[in-house]
């Protein structure tokens, strides 16, 4: 199985890896199961993740998924955006928290939140919904150096490192509102995972500063409405060579596509 390293670290990722922003518009946790299956089965081996996606429910569907494949795979989840209040239930409990939030927008809108305290608490959740006892990569999501007290973060980080609850840390999200994280060199941009686009984007910041492409995502989501799924990708691929260009999908028909992208563009 074809894996690459992740500049700046010791982790080994999957070339395409697996989003899960999408997971709680599956009507079934079945389906949910069947289709993480076929992405670790067609060699996808690194999933990513968030505390505010699907409210809580898509980290409790990739735990479910994490039992018996901990060790097979590589997990990242985020901290400073969360859901706002409690996680609903299943897929019904997250339409009826989007519904309750076209009434009242602070019913469904993500909480930003930057106070160690809060992100202490995160980490602790996040486990708890993905069954596992590390995380190989916890992100600053959507960061604003201004709102991040890094003095405070990175010695809290380190520890988390050194009791082995995480691997390694970083910043993710659209690069420009963090830009000089990266042209600054700050070390909690240790790991970048940033929005890019196969003819340029946001990973030009980071290539720019003399950085490899770590982790990238957007491309299918950017693509007009007659792509090859495999060419894109394999595009892709190439313009992210030295990490992990991660994707997503709810449909089951399109992992087949993504293992032949993989094995084509890593040839």
């Amino acid at each position: 199985m074809v894996s690459r390293t992740i500049d700046n670290t010791d982790l080994q990722v999957s070339p395409l890896g697996m989003g899960t922003g999408s997971l709680h518009h599956l009507r079934s946790d079945a389906q949910c199961q069947r289709l993480l299956h076929g992405a670790l089965d067609a060699g996808l081996t690194h999933f990513d993740t968030a505390p505010v996606y699907g409210y809580g429910l898509c980290e409790t569907r990739l735990g479910r998924f994490l039992r018996g494949h901990r060790d097979q795979v590589t997990v990242t989840s985020k901290i400073g955006m969360y859901s706002p209040g409690w996680t609903p239930c299943g897929h019904l409990g997250v339409l009826a928290r989007k519904a309750a939030g076209k009434v009242l927008p602070a019913a469904s809108r993500p909480r930003v939140d930057w106070s160690l305290q809060r992100a202490k608490a995160s980490v602790q959740q996040s486990l708890a919904r993905l069954q596992t006892d590390y995380l190989d990569c916890l992100m600053l999501h959507e960061p604003h150096p201004a709102a991040v007290p890094a003095d405070a973060f990175l010695p809290w980080l380190e520890s988390l490192r050194e009791a082995g609850v995480i691997r390694a840390w970083g910043v993710a999200g659209q690069a420009t509102p963090y830009a000089n994280f990266i042209t600054g060199n700050s070390p909690l941009a240790q790991v970048i995972q940033t929005h890019d686009g196969i003819n340029g984007g946001d990973g030009d910041i980071q290539l720019s500063a003399g950085r490899r492409l770590q982790f990238t995502y957007g491309y299918l989501r950017d693509a007009g409405p007659d792509f090859d799924m495999v060419e894109l990708l394999r595009a892709a691929l190439t313009r992210n060579g030295t990490g992990c260009v991660l994707v997503s999908t709810r449909r089951q028909d399109r992992i087949a596509q993504f293992a032949q992208a993989m094995h084509d563009g890593v040839a």
